[in-house]
Parts: C-alpha cells; structure tokens; sequence
C-alpha cells in the first residue's frame, strides 16, 4: 500500500506513516517543519518502506499542488490519503481575533479542501482502471459538538466533517471510500503541549488513533466505514 499523510511529521500523523511503513511500499509526510520531517522519514525507512518527505504548507494551494505532483511523479500508484494535518487554539467568542481565525480555519479547513482536491483526478484515473481509493480524515470528537471557549476550534472540526460527508458522497462516483477518525482527549503536541506529562498519562496515544485509521483502511472492498469515534476510558460520556 503506497500512503500519503498529512501532518506526517509528529503526533497522530506521525504513528500513522510508521503504521504503514511495511517493505516495499512507498510512504509520502507533509508538513511544515523539516527537521520532523526527516526524522520520521529516517523511521519510515528503517522499517523497510521508501519515504518521500514534503515540506509544504497546506494551506498554500500552489505548494500543495507541487508538492502532490511531486507524490506522484516518485509513486504513480497512491492507494490512500490520510488527512490529519491541523491546529487547535481556544477562547471565548469575544476574545477571538480574526489572525485565529484565519490560522485554524485555512489550516483544518482550507487544508483539507486543497489535499482532498488535489487527488480526485487521480482517484478518478484509479476508478477508470477498475481500482479503488481510500481517504481517511483525523478530525476530532468535537465535530459534531462544542463547549465553551471552543467555537473557533469546533467550528473548524464540524466544517471538516462536512466536507468529509460531501467528498463520501461524490466519491462513491470514482469509487472512492471516505473514513472520518475522530478521537477524543489524545496525549499529542496539541495546541502547543508536550506529550508524556503526567496529567495525560491515561489519554489516548497517538499510536491509539494510528490504529483506528487502519481499522478503517481494513475494510473489504464492499465496506466503507464512516466514522470511528475512540475515547479514553476516563474521558466523560458526551453524546
């Protein structure tokens, strides 16, 4: 399975290019900061599998453009795309500047849009030739809630999930299948954290949210999971 992951470079993203690091096939990161980057290409690598990594903005569409041709140039065959590149912030409505605005919003949203576009044609070469695509989106348990201090962060997430329902239900036409991964409290570098400090230790693991995008890429051909919503067990129950 040849694998593009956005926000490839730590975290959630990070887990995932790792989980599918297997020999043989071809596993392309973006983000924006190098030195990840290369550290989890070096990773990717040792594990036997070929990695291309892509320093890019996501929210810039002419970088993201080349930056994808350049995926494909190095691998024709790109089988998955995992979408998990994002940014988290809060504050109260009236504490909000449009500079957040602009960051989270053209990160969660404008990002997903440009990645998710800039593949359809070759989702749709794939269906011409008889075979199938698989996107994956990590967006967060939020999207389809909020709380206080969170209307900037979950709007950008409930935003996201739309665009996951609307690209599922056009795809189904090129054959493609749309998965959305939304974990609740993970022990990542969101909104500026450091993983590992004790308050977390009984969060989810980024390898945890790695596993559900997988569960998710296991389907048959004839299944197309959803949504898979994971939580810590301490996490309180919100519907």
């Amino acid at each position: 399975m040849n694998i593009l992951v956005t926000g490839g470079g730590r975290g959630i993203g990070r887990a995932v290019a790792l989980a599918f690091a297997e020999p043989g096939s071809i596993v392309a990161i973006a983000a924006r900061t190098r030195t990840e980057l290369d550290a989890t290409a070096q990773a990717i690598s040792a594990r036997g599998a070929r990695p291309i990594a892509l320093a890019v903005d996501v929210t810039d569409e002419e970088a993201v453009a080349r930056a994808f041709a350049e995926v494909r140039a190095i691998a024709p065959v790109v089988d998955v795309v995992v979408n998990n590149a994002g940014v988290g912030g809060g504050q109260p409505i009236d504490q909000t500047d449009t500079a957040s605005w602009r960051r989270i919003m053209d990160t969660n949203v404008l990002g997903l849009f440009l990645a998710c576009r800039a593949f359809i044609p070759h989702f749709r070469a794939r269906h011409a030739a008889g075979l199938g695509s698989q996107v994956v989106v990590v967006t967060s348990d939020v999207s389809m809630r909020t709380f206080a201090g969170g209307g900037l962060y979950t709007a950008s997430k409930h935003a996201q999930r739309a665009l996951v329902r609307t690209l599922a239900a056009e795809g189904q036409g090129y054959g493609l299948r749309v998965s959305e991964v939304r974990p609740g409290m993970t022990d990542t570098h969101f909104n500026g954290r450091t993983p590992g400090s004790p308050e977390r230790a009984l969060h989810l693991r980024s390898e945890d949210v790695a596993e559900a995008v997988a569960q998710a890429l296991a389907a048959p051909p004839h299944v197309r999971i959803d949504e898979i919503v994971l939580h810590p067990a301490v996490q309180d129950v919100v519907f």
